[in-house]
């Protein structure tokens, strides 16, 4: 009768299910298939096979799947050759499907392997488990196999040591629910709980289910028998009485059941006293390792049941458990003296346990000799235990005796194989000495048996040298080779969350930010995780500077959980975010929100002296070094701790006072001895910054040798700082020893291969050297995304890609920074200095916009406030240089693109004291105007008007001036029929006024112009210029072709009318090219030179030719934002082909030596503030030139003859000047400058004196701030 019915409920569930729209025919006929496959009737799932066939598509893998289970049921029914000619269509058919490899295996289990799977059975009935697992395992190949197959093998799982169990009752579970009406699934299933009694009551209720089945009766009675006879089951009553229903014949059943009613009868005797439940409680507790309840109640149950055995081996239990050994070894005594068999063994594991932890704990504090003792009074007691093996073992590791070392561990392993402490200690031994291959032999070389029965330490000890191996070539640099056997690590343990740690930051390193990121969520992200997740976590996040995130983690852990390490870190992360805040209030101007910041800081973290040191950096960059001062001050008078020294004497190193930080560092040197090997490397940081400093001051004040000796002798005592080598290298490169720096470079790369700052160095060295490929292929490797190197970093590189002659390569890179969503100042600086550079400054316009207002939104981000502050408005400089250099870069773009309109007054003056009145004085006024207006592209437009009006007096005629008088004109030539006094009287006053205009187009790097000189002068030239600028690897240059009028003299500038000769003379223009080369990369010091060749001629003067070479080195003594000294000295060379400086008709009046050679020595001084910038410049000079003997009259030999053939004479000899500058600008209003300049020079040949005063007006205000230095407005003569 059960069998019908269960027939009937088996079709009604295997019957596909009529009416449901979403059904699908094909797959519920194939889940019938598998279902009768399951019961072992494969002739009955045939007939689903066979509608399936006939439906499925023959190209499906439903078609396959099909063909795959009729190949399986024949096999099962014994069909051995339908089963071989339906495997002959599944190959034909589908080649390839996974479908095959499981009909041949079937095929290989009843034929070849058929001998194989029996023996594996008969292990199995022998009890052997483990062997019966691996012979299994050999026979599926890894994979568990389908079908009632599958309830063989998890029963054999379940009998493996470890998580054996759970995995099949994990799988079982799984088969039920698959094949819910398999009474041999759910016999099984309740099969594997006999393993681990006592059985819950749902499978005995389960057993008695499946006994009322034909046919899983048999079985399910052995089972409930088994259960109910089973020791430690304690199974209810009713579950006797109901199996004794169905066999009452069963007499060893009835029997136990009587037991086990008078012991629970006695039991509940028992239970209705408080001290006995408090005893059971007490062993129930100590199962569950609750110490602290089992101790409250053994106190419940010793005053009934102090001298009970079961009380005093609870007690014993308790206190081992406790550590506290003699304790215990005191319960077990008091127990042996009642009698029994087991207390003398619980005695000696006392005395045991109580020798090992004494030896733990010496060991822990480097107490060598007492471990010694400790082990060697284990030893008496059990030497060959596997405990003591252990101690020993490591002892002997702490001792450095390795091989002894290694012999006890092997010890240990082989006295107890599934020692997991042996297994990690020998692995640790292979690895610390780098013996790789070693450890994965010996983890390869262990049988399954012991594998399995280490379990989860195998595992580890697997994971453990994979982690090592992976951690030994990170240190090695080669972080893309660690990841694979990091990545093992993690799969291995995957729960171990420092595995996952060194992972994401090999991932870190290698630019995958966020894959390593993603390894530590994946735990910290669960719910319940563990506060070692949230740790890890916290500190990848705060080492990719994600403060607040870091914070949010820490703070998901409950505050009992947290151990020092975790709370410091906290801490950490809220200094870090709050500083940030802090720095952002700064930065957009709310100084007084900034303060708040850090006032709070200070109090939360009063007595923490290196998080107060962080505090106290943060008053440095606001701008408040007393405050930072006087709190590190604080902190070290009231820790006088070394770390708080250290902190106090780096602040004072980073504010320049060396003087103060020397005593300090002084005292801690000569304590070196006591510091900490962290402290001792944190003190040689400091001391070669010191060393930096001083070089610094000495490289500043002129003294670069002394600067040298002093990084030298610093290296010496710190050979291994890089900051110290990096200098070292960069006074060889600054010398030009190219090879030398490399070398240095080379070295810091070797032991630090990710040092980014070396290698940038190490570039600028290829760069220098000329080794132009090399230099591209580092700049290549620097470009690359890696954490570290933020967007300043590769702006730097940048500059070098840019250095090298690349434009298109530093368009590609930054166009990559940007859609890689960097928001940095200088990204968008250098996009928009890049558009300026491709003619689009509407383009760079919207660039340099759009940083500033990321840059402000970041700012706003950070704390987001509705508050305000009372007081004016202040604009606060940006923190960030990059930030300051686009706000900079926009004001003069703006400024450029921006109507400018100058008018000036110039006087240029030689008086009678330093020139002949009528010939060499002059006094020459102008008013320059200049309009300019922005063109497309990155220039603009200039008109210029200057009206200009040059006297030089009248020629003195009186009756002993004969010989000036004859040196001027034709006066000497008309004297022969006249006295020179009648002659130059004709002459007049000399004077000249006219009109200058101009015009032209300036960028950076071109100028044009044309225009005329003053219209209105007896000589008027057509004038202009093309002038190229740029930049030529590391320098910069200038090339230059131009027209230019010579301002030397009224006679050179405006020309002369000879009232004898009826003609006009002068009017000298320079025609010709030049250029400059210079060297200026913002550094201490800069190099010029300029280089010309020019033909001079003018009306009726004698053609000259000209060559001009000079250049310069220059010093920053000082240099500030708004303070700026510079000394330098300079050498100007000219040579002219003829001396033409005389004022006779046909020579020029123009200076013009055949050699002049002078060396100057300039200083200047200048300052900005808000509304003023000015600056102060002196110079002394040492000159020597020679002059040649040249005509009256070059141009005309008839003058020449009539005048009796005079000359000038020639001369030489050495001179001295000095010269005296100043200029100044002052803002009278947005739109309005005032500006003006002295220029007093005095020399043996060139003495005038120049005064300017000028107004330049911006109708829309001025972008940018004043000009730094002063560039005064230039008249169109001196261009």
């Amino acid at each position: 009768m059960f069998r019908i019915a269960s027939c009937i409920a088996l079709s009604l569930l295997l019957a596909p299910a009529r009416g449901a729209e979403t059904a699908d025919p094909a797959q519920a006929l194939l889940e019938q298939a598998r279902q009768w496959q399951f019961l072992e009737r494969p002739l009955d799932g045939q007939h689903a096979l066979d509608q399936l066939l006939h439906i499925a598509q023959p190209a499906s893998n439903l078609h396959a799947e099909a063909l795959t289970l009729q190949a399986l049921g024949q096999l099962q029914a014994r069909q051995t050759e339908q089963a071989r000619r339906t495997l002959a269509r599944l190959r034909a058919q589908h080649p390839g499907y996974a479908g095959i490899a499981r009909v041949e295996r079937m095929f290989r289990l009843r034929g070849a392997d058929s001998a194989a799977l029996l023996r594996a059975r008969a292990l199995f009935e022998a009890g052997r488990a483990q062997e019966a697992y691996a012979a299994f395992d050999k026979l599926y190949q890894g994979s568990p196999p389908e079908g009632p197959l599958a309830l063989e093998y998890w029963q054999v799982v379940a009998r493996l040591p470890g998580d054996g169990w759970s995995r099949a009752q994990t799988e079982l579970k799984r088969l039920r629910a698959a094949h819910p009406t398999s009474h041999r699934v759910r016999s099984v299933l309740a099969s594997i709980y006999l393993l681990h009694p006592p059985l819950p009551q749902a499978v005995l209720d389960e057993l008695q289910d499946l006994s009322g089945f034909d046919d899983s009766r048999g079985e399910a009675m052995a089972l409930w028998r088994r259960a109910l006879l089973q020791e430690g089951g304690n199974p209810p009553l009713a579950s006797y009485r109901q199996y004794l229903q169905r066999a009452p014949d069963d007499q060893t059943v009835r029997s136990r059941m009587a037991e086990s009613d008078a012991r629970q009868r006695r039991q509940r005797e028992q239970l209705a006293d408080p001290g006995y439940r408090a005893l059971l409680a007490a062993g129930r507790q100590l199962d569950a390792n609750q110490l602290g309840a089992a101790e409250q109640s053994l106190r419940l149950a010793a005053a009934r049941y102090g001298r009970d055995p079961q009380y005093l081996r609870s007690l014993g239990r308790l206190r081992e458990k406790q550590g506290r050994y003699a304790d215990a070894a005191e319960a077990y005594s008091r127990g042996q003296a009642l009698g029994g068999d087991d207390w003398r063994q619980r005695l000696a594991d006392a005395r045991l346990g109580e020798a090992l932890a004494g030896a733990r704990e010496a060991m822990d504090r480097q107490d060598w000799p007492q471990a010694r003792a400790w082990i060697e009074s284990a030893r008496q007691l059990r030497a060959d235990d596997a405990d003591v093996l252990l101690a020993e073992a490591d002892w002997q590791a702490a001792q450095r005796n390795l091989p002894a070392a290694r012999d006890y561990y092997w010890l240990a392993l082989r006295r107890k194989p599934d020692s997991g402490r042996a297994l990690a200690g020998l692995t640790a031994l292979y690895l610390e000495q780098g013996k790789y291959e070693d450890a994965d032999h010996l983890l390869a070389a262990m049988p399954m048996k012991q594998r399995a029965a280490l379990g989860d330490a195998y595992r580890s000890a697997e994971a453990q040298a994979a982690r090592a191996r992976g951690d030994a070539l990170r240190d090695k640099g080669q972080t893309e080779q660690a990841v694979p056997y990091l990545r093992q690590a993690v799969s291995l343990q995957p729960r171990n969350p420092w595995n996952r740690y060194a992972l994401a930051g090999a991932l870190l390193a290698a630019g995958q930010d966020a894959a390593g990121k993603a390894v530590l969520s994946e735990l910290a992200d669960e719910p319940s995780a563990d506060p070692d997740s949230l740790y890890a976590y916290a500190l990848f996040l705060s080492s990719r500077g994600e403060g607040p995130a870091a914070l949010a983690a820490l703070e998901k852990m409950p505050a009992a959980s947290r151990t020092p390490g975790m709370a410091a870190l906290q801490r950490r992360a809220w200094l870090k975010q709050t500083l940030a805040l802090a720095d952002a209030e700064s930065a957009r101007g709310e100084g007084w929100r900034a303060r708040r910041w850090l006032e709070e800081a200070e109090a939360r973290l009063a007595g923490d002296g290196a998080l107060l040191a962080d505090v106290a950096r943060a008053w440095q960059r606001m701008g408040d070094p007393d405050r930072a001062r006087t709190l590190m001050r604080d902190a070290c008078l009231a820790q006088p701790t070394v770390d708080n020294e250290l902190a106090y004497a780096g602040l004072l190193l980073d504010q320049k006072r060396q003087a103060e930080a020397e005593p300090a560092l002084a005292v801690l040197a000569r304590n070196g001895q006591r510091l900490s090997a962290g402290q001792r490397q944190t003190l040689k940081d400091l001391l070669a910054g010191q060393a930096l400093i001083r070089a610094e001051q000495a490289r500043a004040a002129g003294q670069p040798r002394q600067a040298d000796d002093i990084l030298r002798q610093a290296a010496l005592a710190a050979p291994d700082n890089p900051r110290l080598q990096r200098a070292l290298a960069e006074g060889d490169m600054a010398s030009g020893r190219w090879d030398a720096a490399r070398g240095r470079l080379d070295k810091i790369l070797a032991a630090r291969p990710d040092d980014d700052e070396a290698r940038l160095a190490l570039l600028d060295a290829d760069i220098g050297a000329g080794r132009l490929g090399v230099a591209r292929s580092g700049a290549d490797l620097l470009s690359q995304p890696k954490p570290g190197r933020d967007a300043d970093f590769m702006l730097r590189v940048l500059s070098r890609i840019a250095a090298l002659g690349d434009a298109d390569r530093v368009d590609s890179e930054l166009a990559r920074l940007r859609a890689a969503g960097l928001s940095a100042p200088g990204v968008y600086l250098l996009a928009g200095e890049r558009a300026q550079a491709h003619g689009q400054p509407q383009q760079a316009q919207a660039l340099y916009r759009e940083g500033l207002e990321a840059s402000a939104r970041q700012a706003a981000a950070a704390q987001p406030s509705a508050e305000t502050a009372d007081g004016p408005l202040r604009q606060l400089p940006p923190a960030d240089a990059r930030e300051e250099g686009l706000h900079r870069a926009y004001a003069e773009l703006l400024d450029k693109q921006s109507w400018k309109a100058w008018q000036g007054i110039d006087l240029l003056y030689r008086g009678p004291s330093d020139g002949t009145p009528g010939a060499s004085q002059m006094t020459l006024w102008q008013t320059p105007l200049l309009l300019e207006k922005a063109a497309p592209g990155n220039g603009h437009y200039f008109f210029r008007g200057e009206a200009a009006s040059v006297s030089a007096g009248s020629l003195d005629l009186g009756p002993g001036n004969d010989y000036t008088l004859n040196r001027f004109g034709s006066v000497a030539a008309c004297a022969p029929s006249a006295s020179p006094q009648a002659c130059a009287a004709a002459y007049g006053a000399q004077r000249a006024r006219g009109v200058a205009l101009g015009g032209g187009y300036e960028s950076d790097d071109w100028r044009f112009d044309i225009g005329v000189t003053p219209l209105g002068f007896p000589v008027s030239n057509i004038v202009g210029g093309a002038r190229r600028t740029g930049d030529l690897g590391p320098f910069g240059y200038k090339l230059a072709l131009a027209r230019r009028p010579l301002t030397s003299s009224l006679l050179s500038y405006a020309g002369v009318r000879d009232p004898y000769v009826g003609q006009a003379w002068g009017g000298v223009v320079a025609t010709g090219v030049g250029g400059g080369l210079g060297y200026d990369k913002g550094g201490s010091f800069g190099v010029w030179s300029n280089f010309a060749y020019q033909q001079l001629s003018g009306e009726n003067v004698d053609s000259n030719r000209k060559l001009t070479a000079m250049g310069g080195v220059y010093w920053r003594v000082v240099d500030e934002p708004d303070r700026l000294i510079t000394a330098g000295v300079n050498t100007v060379n000219f040579w002219y082909r003829k001396n033409l400086g005389g004022f006779t008709f046909g020579q020029g009046g123009y200076y013009s030596p055949q050699r002049y050679n002078s060396l100057s020595l300039p200083l200047r001084y200048a300052a900005r503030n808000e509304r003023w910038s000015y600056f102060i410049r002196g110079a002394a000079s040492f000159s020597s030139a020679r002059e040649d003997a040249s005509p009256f009259y070059p141009t005309r030999p008839d003058l020449q003859a009539r005048a009796g053939n005079p000359f000038f004479g020639a001369g030489s000899g050495p001179g001295r000047g000095t010269a005296l500058t100043g200029a100044f600008e002052y803002q009278l209003s947005p739109g309005v400058v005032l500006g003006g300049m002295l220029d007093l020079q005095r020399s043996q040949y060139y003495q005038p004196s120049r005064l300017l005063f000028y107004l330049r007006y911006q109708p829309d205000g001025a972008p940018r701030t004043l000009p730094f230095p002063v560039e005064p407005l230039q008249p169109y003569s001196e261009f």
